[in-house]
């Protein structure tokens, strides 16, 4: 009965299905990944069960082979070392799919940093000094996704996470909070200009990522402290007690200046010509003394391609009433009282520490003449390793490699009046000296496999009898 089995695994007839079906997935895979993204290719078919499942048959099939060769001789060395160089390269690849490291880190000029965020995202779950992370599944836009139950998987939270967008645009809007931390939020609309923008931006005092915001070429500040000449920026300082106002301060390319005070009531609707190039108008919206910052998600247009936007999550406490759900995209926080008691949650990227750290010293970056098209740049960092520190640059053609880890320059955030944060890819390969090795091993067997043809060709055009001419005395 095992008989026939193996003799079915060794055969070249389970070969050619294989490896018909590993071009067939290989080049649907090609057109998936340029038509979609390199997710999406994964998802259907690189991580898929049944690819996995043709390389494990291929993995069987070229053992088979080579243990029906059994006793081996000295002239299956050739054979030998191709099927065992093809073996390894399998071995490589799962390595590197198990226990590799592929994801991004961004820097900001003057800071250090040492964490990867991963492809993947969880739900974070921070109890008192407990801390637990449930793994999201990334899902394609095509698939539903799978609601996930707290409370099924064993733990004491009637919490739900019922939906999952691949790709989400935010919009956040602010609310008032009687607690004495929350900040003052303010809505300013920019119109006008030499394209005829109309672009609303809400400036929250909460937070640094929203009390400064870059506008194009306008920098909109909450707060005091000085702003960078050179380009229009509104600065606008908030007078916290009571219901209060806000004092602002409009300065232009060139240096002037428009100030004033605004009374709360005054402000919704309020129109300021601040003298921007183009006849650009600031238009102040609704003004919350004390503020906190609500958010709602929806799938974004853009659902593939590097440029698409990150997944958000959304869950649901108790029966699902008034107030009992909340938006998360990926890296925001929020505390809910789950089963009596305050708990923090997350959705987060997977991340990784690396045993070293990176600082971002400069970023470079040269454009194509005559336009804002960037032609190459790269980033000074500084490496720190322990007690070791070592300047470098990355570019773009010139990665950096640490203990194995290779970090790209892959991108940067654009900001005027020049990009100040670099973006790269950092890769672990532990698969990589196995899949090299069994190449080499594949090219020596085949080489040897040529020679050992070639001489034997040779040996038999040695032996074979030389070609005798017609018999003496026939006829002519």
């Amino acid at each position: 009965m095992l008989k026939p089995l193996f003799d079915f695994l060794a055969s070249l007839k389970l070969a050619v299905i294989v490896l018909l079906g590993l071009t067939i997935s290989l080049a649907v895979a090609t057109f998936v990944e340029s038509g979609y993204d390199s997710h999406t290719a994964s998802y259907f078919i690189y991580r898929s069960w049944w690819f996995e499942g043709l390389l494990a048959l291929l993995g069987v099939n070229i053992l088979a082979v080579a243990l029906s060769r059994w006793p081996w001789k000295r002239r299956h060395i050739p054979f030998l070392l191709a099927h065992a160089g093809i073996l390894l390269m399998l071995f490589g690849s799962l390595l590197t799919q198990k226990i590799g490291l592929d994801g991004s880190m961004t820097i900001s000029e003057g800071e250090t940093n040492s964490v990867v965020d991963l492809d993947h995202a969880g739900l974070v779950i921070i109890d008192g000094e407990s801390a637990r992370t449930i793994p999201i599944p990334w899902t394609p836009p095509e698939k539903k996704f799978k609601p996930i139950d707290l409370k099924a998987l064993g733990l004491p939270y009637d919490l739900r996470v019922d939906r999952y967008l691949t790709h989400a645009d935010a919009h956040y809007n602010f609310i008032p909070d009687p607690t004495s931390g929350a900040k003052p939020a303010v809505e300013v609309t920019i119109k006008g200009g030499f394209m005829g923008i109309k672009q609303a931006y809400w400036l929250w005092g909460g937070d640094p990522s929203w009390s400064k915001i870059q506008a194009g070429p306008a920098l909109l500040t909450l707060g005091g402290g000085q702003v960078p000449a050179g380009s229009p920026s509104l600065q606008v300082i908030a007078n916290e007690k009571g219901s209060g106002g806000v004092h602002y301060i409009a300065t232009s390319s060139d240096g002037r200046k428009v100030s004033g005070y605004l009374a709360a009531k005054q402000m919704d609707g309020k129109v300021l010509d601040p003298g921007w190039r183009g006849g650009v108008q600031l238009i102040f919206g609704r003004y919350i003394p004390h503020a906190l910052p609500q958010s709602t998600y929806t799938d974004s247009r853009m659902q593939y391609g590097q440029q698409a936007p990150p997944s958000a999550i959304h869950l649901v406490t108790g029966n699902g009433g008034p107030g009992s759900a909340l938006w998360l995209g990926l890296g925001e926080r929020a505390a809910l009282e789950l089963s009596g008691r305050e708990v923090e949650i997350g959705y987060m990227p997977n991340r990784q520490i690396l045993p070293f750290q990176i600082k971002l010293d400069r970023f470079h970056i040269d454009r194509y003449e005559g336009t804002n098209n960037p032609s190459e740049y790269s980033s000074d960092v500084t490496v720190i390793d322990g007690a070791t520190m070592k300047h470098v640059r990355i570019s773009m053609n010139e990665p950096l490699t640490v203990h194995g880890i290779t970090l790209y320059q892959s991108s940067y955030e654009d900001a005027m009046p020049r990009p100040v944060t670099s973006i790269f890819s950092v890769n672990r390969d532990p698969g990589r000296p196995w899949k090299y090795l069994g190449s080499i091993m594949i090219v020596l067997g085949s080489i040897l496999l040529f020679a050992m043809k070639y001489r034997q060709n040779r040996a038999s055009a040695k032996a074979k009898p030389a070609a005798t001419g017609p018999a003496k005395g026939g006829q002519a």
